[in-house]
């Protein structure tokens, strides 16, 4: 049976940047994934002169170029305001019946552990996901909403983290990866210079165990109530 991952994500490309070519070859390998994207990345330029609305719509549609190429089945847009994710209460229920709804057997997002991770949507995403779990499993909490039934996922893989405890060899999708990140072309992360740290990263990510590019994450398996790292 093939398994259902839910990606929860600060912006449009940050799955790009972070595991695109884990994403390519889960896709590839018959997964179910869905991108749960927190805010439309309106202001995500260093230029003053930038139509937010303008950037808002491009990058929805580089954000779906890429996700046709990757293999993602859907996108859920959340709609917070870029720069102003906050693991507040409400987040926490809406991604809460999310993963009622989904169901999933992997979540993927950010390592809210992570030292020196200075942007802080990306801080209260990881938080926000992570909380977002135990109330999903929990069927006290939002007992009368839709999608009540309880939900526990199984697997969490946290990308950008420097504990990385699981490696997954994309040695055949690192292609895929950088074609991704040039999508976005409002964005700078398709430049020459930031996918030249993205190969040097994969590369020696790929070092570790033995293969030629490979993608970090801190994994926790959970089982029964109990959570170990693998």
């Amino acid at each position: 049976m093939s398994p259902k991952i839910l990606v929860v994500e600060a912006h449009p490309d940050d799955a790009e940047w972070y595991c695109g070519g884990t994403l390519a070859k889960l896709a590839r390998e018959g997964a179910e994934i869905t991108f749960v994207i927190c805010t439309r990345g309106e202001k995500g330029s260093y230029d003053p002169l930038t139509d937010p609305d303008e950037l808002e719509r491009a990058r929805v549609r580089e954000q779906e170029a890429a996700r046709q190429l990757l293999g993602v089945r859907e996108i859920v847009y959340l709609g917070v305001p870029d720069g102003e994710l906050q693991p507040t209460l409400e987040l926490r229920k809406r991604l809460a019946l999310l993963y009622r709804k989904y169901q999933p057997d992997i979540l993927l997002t950010f390592d809210p552990w992570k030292r020196d991770e200075l942007h802080p949507d990306h801080r209260a995403c990881g938080v926000v996901a992570l909380d977002a779990r135990i109330a999903a499993k929990m069927p006290l909490y939002y007992a009368r909403a839709e999608n009540s039934n309880a939900w526990a996922t199984p697997e969490l893989w946290l990308f950008n983290t420097d504990a990385p405890n699981h490696f997954v060899d994309v040695t055949d999708f690192i292609e895929t990866r950088v074609a991704a990140l040039k999508l976005h072309a409002s964005q700078s992360v398709g430049d020459v210079q930031n996918i030249a740290h993205v190969l040097a990263t994969a590369r020696a990510d790929g070092e570790k165990i033995g293969v030629e590019y490979a993608e970090a994450f801190h994994r926790i398996l959970i089982e029964g109530s109990i959570a170990r790292a693998r």
